[in-house]
């Protein structure tokens, strides 16, 4: 954090990756560039806006689409607090809502990296402060493989949690034979198994729990969608987003289509 405040406060440096990006985004002919500052002090708020500022009109003449990635608002100072969505969403192209992460990687309980009545909410708080028409709702492409253990006073304590792809986990589940069922209040599927005397739990994301998120552009009218982290997908993932982006018209559309789905964990 250090560093990037060093960085955010001088002139000098700011100039320079300016400078750097322009020189980058024409010799490899990008389309856009997406800015992503995570850890950053409160008080360097505002000197990221004004990084933006002066960042993004330079790039448009370049003819780039220009993004930025924030957090939910409701966080710690460093993680959520440090950003003015409503300032950097009147600046760039597109605001990228990171709607994942609910439950992190040192997150003290285990749970569901996105449980879609979380990402639901946290993402009309959002669009109070940015025009729906610039945000893209982030998807995660990812779990975590939640580890837990008994502690010597009878407590659950949690350990080293692992991300896993797609396919990843679903391996995970059929290697150990555990029973996968539907969870509606996270709009996912949910195991758990046990092994060498610890208790292991995955909120799985697969086509089913994106299906799901992504009918949440039509419902809010938002710009698209956003993802962490390619290569984490199962293909069929692309699938869903090609008819829930590019085929299905809008939320009712959506609704009839959806309105006998049965989930079923393949």
């Amino acid at each position: 954090m250090k560093a990037t405040s060093r960085f955010l406060n001088n002139t000098d440096a700011r100039d320079n990756a300016i400078h750097q990006l322009l020189i980058y985004s024409s010799l490899y002919k990008l389309d856009g560039i997406n800015i992503d500052f995570e850890n950053i002090y409160k008080e360097d708020k505002d000197a990221l806006t004004q990084f933006v500022r002066e960042l993004t009109p330079l790039l448009r003449e370049q003819g780039l689409v220009v993004s930025i990635d924030v957090t939910i608002p409701d966080g710690s100072d460093t993680w959520s607090k440090c950003f003015d969505r409503k300032a950097l969403g009147e600046v760039v192209d597109y605001v990228m809502l990171m709607t994942y992460d609910q439950h992190w990687a040192t997150s003290p309980v285990a749970g569901s990296v996105a449980q879609i009545t979380w990402v639901e909410k946290n993402l009309v708080k959002v669009i109070n402060m940015v025009p729906k028409e610039k945000l893209l709702l982030g998807l995660p492409f990812y779990t975590r493989l939640w580890e837990e253990e008994k502690t010597d006073n009878g407590k659950i304590r949690v350990t080293n949690p692992k991300v896993l792809s797609m396919e990843s986990a679903r391996k995970m589940a059929d290697e150990n034979n555990a029973e996968v069922k539907w969870d509606e209040e996270s709009g996912q599927f949910y195991t758990e198994f046990k092994k060498d005397n610890k208790n292991y739990k995955i909120w799985i994301e697969d086509e089913n729990s994106i299906n799901l998120k992504s009918s949440l552009v039509h419902k809010y009218k938002l710009a698209g969608t956003a993802a962490w982290r390619r290569s984490d997908e199962s293909p069929v993932v692309w699938e869903v987003l090609n008819s829930n982006l590019k085929i299905v018209r809008n939320y009712s559309e959506w609704k009839d289509k959806n309105a006998e789905a049965i989930y079923v964990y393949k």
